[in-house]
Parts: C-alpha cells; structure tokens; sequence
C-alpha cells in the first residue's frame, strides 16, 4: 500500500513537472521579440501621417487581403508580407531609412474608422492600432 502511495506521488509530480516544462516552452517561443515606438495612433479626419521605429530590422508588413467569404459566417483572408500597401483611406510603408510611415487621406466618414497596422521583424508580430477620427 505504501509503494502505491509513493509511486502515485511520483506520478503526480511528474506530470506537474511536465507541464510547468510545457508552458515555459510555449512562453519562450517568442525569442526575438518586434519592438515598435508607438502601439496606438490616432489621427484627424484632414489626413496625416506618423513614423514608427520598428525593430529588429529587417521587418515586413503584414496585409490581410479578403479572398472570399464563407457563407453567412465571415470571410476568408490571406495574409501577406510586404513592404507597403494601400487602401482608399491610409497607405503603410517602410521608407528608406527603415522606418514605418502610416499615411491617412482626408476622411469624410461619420464614425470613427479604426484600422490595425501589423509588422513582424522577429519571432512575433506587433499591431499598431490605429484610428482616424470623424
């Protein structure tokens, strides 16, 4: 009774063991982290622009084009890597010296039209979350 005492006590503290491996490995599956100066940006309906510093460097854009939609659910979207693209309302590019340029155009619009901005130069991506406001 005793030696099934202590093996199932061994059995218990494996599995914690091995979970607490588990989870520390998931966490540290981002080891080279995308770095950006600004996470939040909000801009005036006249139209504007804002440099980001993004680091490390080299880092790409990511685009989310819509490739169709499903249903009545939602719609299917493709991401890409890019240096720049645009839509009617704001273009992002990287500029020569290796930064960041968010470039809205004047915004006739009632609501607020918030859009995310997402780069990746590392392990991980960061978004930039921004806003253009009425």
């Amino acid at each position: 009774m005793v030696k099934i005492k202590i093996i199932g006590i061994v059995l218990v503290c494996a599995s914690f063991l091995t979970a607490c491996v588990d989870l520390w490995e998931r966490s540290s599956s981002c080891k080279v982290s995308t770095n950006v100066s600004r996470k939040s940006l909000t801009f005036p309906n006249t139209g504007g622009q804002e440099f980001i510093d993004v680091n490390p460097k080299p880092y790409f854009i990511i685009q989310k084009v819509q490739l169709g939609n499903v249903g009545d659910e939602g719609y299917v979207y493709e991401e890409r890597s890019v240096d720049s693209y645009s839509t009617a309302n704001y273009t992002v590019q990287k500029v020569g010296d290796g930064r960041l340029v968010i470039h809205t155009n004047p915004y006739y619009g009632d609501q607020e039209l918030k859009f995310e901005v997402v780069v990746n130069g590392g392990d991980c991506s960061e978004t930039i979350y921004c806003t253009i406001k009425p």
